[in-house]
């Protein structure tokens, strides 16, 4: 894990579709509200224009229990969207960053994210949604595959 780069940026607020997910495989879950949403308005989920943001909530309790997650994905302020989707518009604020290759990194990394800000001095905000996944790939890639940004909120 000593390979991973750490960096300091700040996050722009943005405006975002919600979908949330619960049970043993949350993530497939929330993944396929959103990509029906991207289908249904004729949006390309992948063409850049838009990020996909995810987390824990809550998270498992204990380990491998049912626990749930809430997946965002950016859009303009002008779409609508029917329950159970809702969009949230979401702060900004700094952030300590790495990047991953591979989902069977995140865990390690997450360890390794927070013990890295611990050693630097950074308090973890808990005030916003601390800790968010950003799916850099399509998510129809193998999990193997996947680039991701691991974002854990500081304070100021």
């Amino acid at each position: 894990m000593n390979d991973l780069e750490v960096q300091m940026i700040n996050l722009e607020a943005m405006h975002v579709v919600v979908a949330t997910g619960y049970g043993t495989d949350p993530e497939n879950e929330a993944w396929s509200e959103i990509l029906e949403f991207a289908t249904d308005h004729d949006l390309d989920p992948w063409d850049q224009t838009h990020r996909f943001f995810g987390f824990n909530d809550p998270d498992p309790e204990p380990i491998d229990s049912d626990y749930g997650y809430e997946q965002w994905m950016t859009v303009s302020t002008e779409v609508e969207v029917v329950p159970p989707l809702k969009t949230r518009d979401v702060d900004g604020g700094r952030y300590a960053m790495v990047r991953i290759h591979g989902l069977d990194t995140i865990g390690d990394s997450w360890r390794y994210l927070a013990d890295w800000c611990k050693e630097h001095g950074y308090q973890i905000d808990t005030d916003r949604d601390p800790c968010l996944e950003e799916l850099l790939t399509p998510v129809e890639y193998s999990p193997t595959q996947w680039d991701m940004n691991l974002y854990l909120a500081v304070a100021n």
